[in-house]
């Protein structure tokens, strides 16, 4: 099925089921805004491949992206308006349209290619999961005795990759959200989640060193 998706370019790359608030200000966007919701449709994130910035008009983006379904939308002051979304599911972009003040384009919504994952593998990733998520508890100064890691394999290596998004490079995680095979997504979430627990430590020692001075800190 081909459908018309209007597009929201970034140097962000969008998970199915990742978080993304966007502030809005240019008027094309506040378009879209509108439009998306009086529609009550998502838009469509994608990260730029070439281009100088967002706005510009010559901006090329990469085949594959995610939509984003708009959570809430608030105004900021400035004519600016905080968007909070959250990624559903992968696009592919057929062909892109300049009839807009934004870029739309035709796309498809590919199917995951289903294969067998072993178990090793889905094992060692739910478990550098769980070890990314304690050390983001500490970021956050919570702890819950629970960590939640999806059982599916593919909304596994999703939920890795958005844990990454604030911590790699976008080059490093557009591979990872183009995989349609699920083994091959998982092992490509498993390629980036030695970088990803070093830096979710690294700012777990920022964020605790902030708090109470150090963990070396004495009384």
């Amino acid at each position: 099925m081909v459908s018309l998706l209007r597009l929201f370019p970034l140097r962000t790359v969008l998970f199915p089921g990742m978080p993304l608030p966007i502030q809005i200000f240019e008027p094309r966007y506040h378009q879209l805004l509108a439009e998306c919701l009086e529609a009550d449709e998502p838009f469509g994130v994608v990260l730029i491949r070439s281009g100088g910035e967002v706005g510009d008009a010559e901006v090329v983006p990469h085949d594959i992206g995610t939509t984003a379904r708009i959570v809430s939308a608030s105004p900021v002051g400035g004519g600016r308006v905080m968007v909070q979304t959250k990624g559903e599911r992968r696009f592919r972009i057929l062909t892109l349209n300049h009839d807009r003040p934004f870029l739309t384009a035709d796309v498809e919504y590919p199917v995951d290619e289903v294969s067998e994952v072993p178990e090793a593998l889905l094992e060692e990733v739910s478990k550098a999961f769980q070890q990314v998520q304690r050390f983001r508890q500490l970021v956050d100064g919570v702890y819950q005795r629970t960590v939640r890691v999806p059982e599916a394999p593919g909304a596994l290596a999703d939920a890795v990759g958005a844990a990454a998004a604030d911590v790699l490079p976008p080059r490093l995680l557009q591979p990872l959200l183009e995989s349609l095979d699920v083994r091959r997504r998982l092992e490509r979430a498993d390629a980036v989640l030695e970088p990803l627990i070093r830096g979710a430590h690294q700012q777990a020692q920022r964020a605790v060193s902030e708090r109470w001075g150090g963990v070396d800190r004495r009384n």
